[in-house]
């Protein structure tokens, strides 16, 4: 494997999606016997399944490491459209105050900023947690 790319995210996927359209194609071929249409879906499957199987090998042996590093990256992009996290616009009187989440609930707490060690007590869960302060 010296000098070959390996395994990355986007293989991971294409790994994936080759055994989701495998499963289905056994399961419809196991019902093509009752609607012949059904068998025609399993083999469309079943073909797009070697064709990952084939791209994904293809990408795992490649030597071209730069060119499947630039893939991989334009699969990252992709995926994290999907799953990015709304941000957080920070309030303005951070000079005054300071933001903590609650370790037991996750919700943010607006705290003043004195500097020490404080005990601090979530209005939302009740629960009891510490806050060092800078």
């Amino acid at each position: 494997m010296y000098g070959r790319y390996g395994a990355d995210s986007l293989y991971n996927a294409l790994f994936g999606a080759e055994l989701i359209l495998l499963f289905l194609g056994t399961i419809l071929s196991v019902l093509g016997n009752i609607t012949p249409i059904l068998s025609v879906i399993a083999t469309v499957f079943y073909l797009t399944a070697l064709g990952l199987m084939i791209f994904a090998m293809y990408r795992f042996f490649s030597r071209k490491i730069e060119k499947r590093r630039r893939e991989n990256l334009r699969w990252l992009n992709f995926k994290a459209k999907f799953r990015r996290k709304p941000r957080i616009k920070l309030p303005l009187d951070t000079a005054d105050h300071i933001f903590r989440s609650c370790p037991h609930c996750k919700s943010t707490l607006r705290l003043p900023r004195q500097p020490g060690k404080h005990k601090v007590k979530c209005p939302r869960c009740g629960g009891r947690f510490n806050v060092k302060v800078k």
